[in-house]
């Protein structure tokens, strides 16, 4: 009896370290990585008059309300101007996988075009493209910095305003107060 209850004990504990183990899977690479975005300490925002550029929150791809002048702005230029061609570049931080934020930097990149189009342009003065998390303008060692990556730029490819440039250090497109006198917030939390 005493064999038996033992041969059970030592079953039953073969059976519970075995449902203990994790099961085998394939890491999901389109899932995003939330648990590890930062918290920011501090706000991130500061407000800029040249960016010709619309920021998204983390992990978002609608268009704040504080970004629909910038937008209506380059859609009424494009619809007075039918030779002026756009490249909206959708881009993110470094959270999350290649393949999520290729993703995610579409969303925004046809997010911005279709704004564009609701604000005059036509569909084939707007290229809608993705860097993701490729393309970096900022190093994604701050929240800060994380925050201004998350951004979609309106790149003019043809016939661009005159107060059009693109900054020589980053990159960025700009546009002086003759094509756009707002600001707009780099980097939103």
């Amino acid at each position: 009896m005493k064999k038996l209850l033992a041969l059970v004990i030592a079953g039953s504990s073969l059976v519970a370290c075995s449902s203990n183990k994790a099961p085998v899977e394939a890491p999901v690479a389109s899932a995003p990585v939330v648990a590890s975005a930062p918290v920011a300490s501090a706000p991130v925002e500061a407000a800029v008059a040249n960016h010709n550029s619309v920021y998204f929150a983390f992990n978002k791809y609608d268009i704040q309300d504080q970004y629909a002048d910038l937008v209506k702005t380059n859609g009424s230029f494009l619809a007075a101007n039918p030779k002026a061609k756009v490249q909206v570049q959708g881009n993110t931080d470094d959270i999350g996988s290649v393949e999520y934020n290729l993703s995610l930097g579409q969303k925004r990149a046809d997010a911005v075009k279709k704004a564009l189009i609701a604000t005059g342009a036509s569909k084939a003065q707007v290229e809608a493209t993705s860097n993701g998390k490729l393309k970096a303008k900022y190093d994604n060692t701050t929240d800060a910095e994380r925050a201004k990556n998350r951004r979609s730029d309106i790149m003019y490819t043809a016939d661009q305003p005159t107060g059009y440039t693109t900054d020589a250090t980053t990159g960025l497109p700009m546009v002086d107060g003759s094509v756009y006198n707002g600001t707009v917030a780099e980097g939103v939390q």
